[in-house]
């Protein structure tokens, strides 16, 4: 956790620079939705009630899984800037993977269970939250290029180990909500783009799993206000607002503290694929194809 001596590090300009911004104005809808003011306490309330899905996933604790977590995560950003996925969506389909992956049913290496998890969840969150889902056979999947029925196993052992509850609440959900409680109207849209990219950041760190979507979207609204609050100068930040008793002060602030030590997501798709899509990807590009029944003993543990 940071210290009050390690704040002046965090840069928020870092999160906008031009080798880590995410395709802004690609994502101008969902942006504008964010900026939407929405200080309602019955819908707060509601969003609140939903979230309880995230308190009950464990952190991984074999090293090999933090790694292949981090490689689909990271497999995740590329693909929704690929397919200019909305950020909800990819943060929906990390949800998925943590609480799949809290019921310990992958226990050995074999990363590729993770990848191909992470493309089964992708593609559950995009039909979840997105007008138009793409197609299985679409996903680029790097070394894999997993077959549609193979995906399609997999995202019903997903749906059903979830017990088909996938209507999980993200921190961008609550933005609506917070954002307007300490942003003026005309620096909305940056207030707006700053959180947005600290989100999708958390997103890679295993230290964020098990806490609320609330807290976690309530500890990005304030680290875009102030890089530098104290546990008692934040409980004065928060007492100030209507939305003060709906959250837990030492849990924000201590994801405040988390925010503190996060790097810039990186998108490591080429410009020339994310401008022309899919259709132009470079030609010959050789992937392993897996039929769910091929894959290492066949079966997944």
């Amino acid at each position: 956790m940071a210290d009050s001596g390690s704040r002046s590090t965090f840069s928020l300009e870092r999160f906008l620079s031009q080798d880590t911004a995410l395709a802004e104005d690609e994502d101008e809808d969902e942006l504008n939705e964010y900026e939407s003011s929405t200080q309602d306490e019955e819908y707060l309330r509601i969003l609140l009630d939903r979230e309880r899905d995230r308190n009950h996933i464990r952190s991984p604790v074999d090293d090999w899984i933090k790694v292949a977590r981090s490689e689909a995560i990271q497999w995740i950003i590329n693909t929704r800037a690929f397919f200019r996925l909305r950020f909800h969506t990819a943060y929906l389909s990390v949800i998925y993977i943590d609480r799949f992956l809290s019921k310990g049913l992958i226990t050995s290496d074999k990363n590729w269970a993770i990848r191909l998890l992470s493309v089964a969840c992708l593609s559950l969150a995009a039909k979840m939250t997105e007008l138009k889902a793409p197609a299985l056979s679409d996903f680029p999947a790097d070394e894999y290029n997993f077959e549609s029925n193979t995906i399609h196993r997999m995202e019903l052992l997903v749906s059903t180990t979830l017990d088909w509850r996938m209507h999980s609440i993200t921190p961008f959900n609550f933005i609506s909500c917070f954002i307007p409680c300490f942003c003026n109207e005309s620096s909305n849209r940056e207030f707006v783009s700053l959180t947005t990219q600290i989100l999708l950041a958390t997103t890679k760190d295993i230290n964020f799993v098990g806490y609320r979507s609330s807290t976690i979207a309530m500890a990005a609204t304030l680290m875009v206000i102030d890089q530098n609050l104290t546990k008692e100068s934040l409980e004065m930040k928060l007492k100030s607002t209507w939305l003060n008793r709906f959250l837990d002060h030492g849990d924000v602030y201590n994801c405040y503290c988390l925010i503190l030590e996060l790097e810039p997501v990186k998108v490591t798709v080429s410009k020339a694929d994310l401008a022309t899509g899919l259709e132009n990807l470079p030609a010959g590009t050789k992937r392993k194809r897996l039929a769910f029944n091929e894959c290492e003993k066949k079966q997944l543990p």
